[in-house]
């Protein structure tokens, strides 16, 4: 029996467990050398690069088929999704910097990935201009694969990461998910700081001077 095609709701709650702190653990080491490898300590905001406009590592047909794919897994409509995000942008310049040690792995998952899409439906048409139902209903037969593991990976980040990566858009991603964009924020930061003092030395220790 086929399954119902899920809501926005059930997309974001998918995305929601993604982002858990589960999630982020076992993936912490490729987030934490994406952002060193990406300059992202050090820089002042008014000093960083533009995001990238053009693609550089896919080209036009790959990368509509994984923005295709990207926009499935958060779809836009009352609320931005991967698209108005602009997460392929993301995801392309991943892959030719920070990730590239993934572009082999991601480009034989894409190649197989259509491979199997044809032997279903023919070769007549790329994933990205086939109807959207048809677009879910392959999604399911191959949500446990490495390369839809991969791209869904690729849109969270590229929803959250700072937008000089090429993703985030105008900070979509950060107001979908309730981020506030500021340098820093003025103590107290919420109820359970509301009444610290700030910082007392301990008992017998001499104040820091620099």
């Amino acid at each position: 029996m086929d399954q119902p095609i899920p809501s926005r709701r059930q997309f974001l709650t998918a995305i929601g467990n993604l982002t858990s702190a589960g999630w982020i653990a076992i993936n912490w080491p490729q987030i934490a050398f994406a952002a060193e490898q990406a300059g992202h300590a050090g820089h002042d905001m008014h000093d960083m690069p533009p995001p990238p406009a053009t693609l550089t590592t896919l080209n036009a047909a790959d990368a509509a088929d994984v923005d295709a794919v990207a926009n499935l897994i958060v779809p836009g409509g009352a609320t931005p999704g991967a698209r108005d995000a602009r997460v392929v942008y993301f995801i392309d310049n991943a892959l030719g910097s920070f990730f590239a040690d993934q572009l082999p792995a991601f480009r034989q998952g894409l190649a197989e990935f259509r491979r199997g899409l044809a032997a279903k439906y023919g070769a007549d048409k790329p994933f990205a201009a086939m109807p959207e139902a048809q677009q879910i209903a392959w999604l399911r037969t191959v949500d446990t694969a490495p390369f839809f593991s991969a791209v869904r990976r690729l849109t969270v980040l590229g929803l959250i990461a700072m937008p000089k990566y090429g993703g985030n858009h105008d900070n979509v991603g950060w107001k979908l998910i309730g981020v506030e964009d500021n340098h820093y924020w003025e103590p107290p930061f919420g109820y359970y700081d509301r009444d610290y003092a700030g910082f007392e030395p301990y008992p017998g220790t001499k104040p820091y001077t620099a």
